[in-house]
């Protein structure tokens, strides 16, 4: 399995607060079994992608992981899920493409090796907004939709 990505934009980049860089700053990014595309999206939010992913690999009870992303309705345009024999990759966009299952060795080895990419691009534009911080958020949901009114670092 392969997370990967090219053509990182920043044209949507506004702000200065981590939000800001985690839902403006996309790229076309692929999810590739083998060379074959299961997933493929011009404009993923990889910035926001990697840090979920940070967050999901440090929790020691580790269930399956959906993307819950600013930038989409929906959640589970990535998905990591259990199955019997290991974990599989799928995308709620993409509901035909299933990958095979991969161990969790394999997982984790996916998973690092697009944030480390991600860390590298970053650091090439001066900027580290998936590194660790707490960020908080308030705001309230008005109608269903999830409204930010602030986010700061404590």
């Amino acid at each position: 399995m392969e997370m990967t990505y090219d053509h990182l934009n920043s044209d949507e980049l506004r702000g200065a607060t981590q939000t800001d860089y985690l839902v403006a700053l996309d790229a076309h990014f692929r999810l590739l079994e083998y060379d074959v595309s299961i997933y493929d999206e011009p404009g993923f939010p990889v910035v926001e992608l990697a840090r979920s992913l940070l967050i999901w690999l440090r929790d020691p009870n580790l269930g399956d992981f959906e993307f819950d992303s600013m930038s989409y309705d929906e959640v589970g345009s990535l998905a990591i899920r259990r199955a019997s024999s290991g974990w599989t990759f799928s995308s709620i966009f993409a509901p035909d493409a299933v990958s095979a299952t991969a161990d969790r060795a394999e997982v984790d080895r996916c998973c690092q090796s697009l944030v480390a990419r991600v860390k590298v691009d970053l650091e090439k534009l001066g900027l580290d907004p998936i590194g660790g911080q707490t960020v908080v958020i308030r705001g309230a949901i008005v109608d269903g939709i999830p409204r930010i009114g602030t986010a700061f670092t404590p």
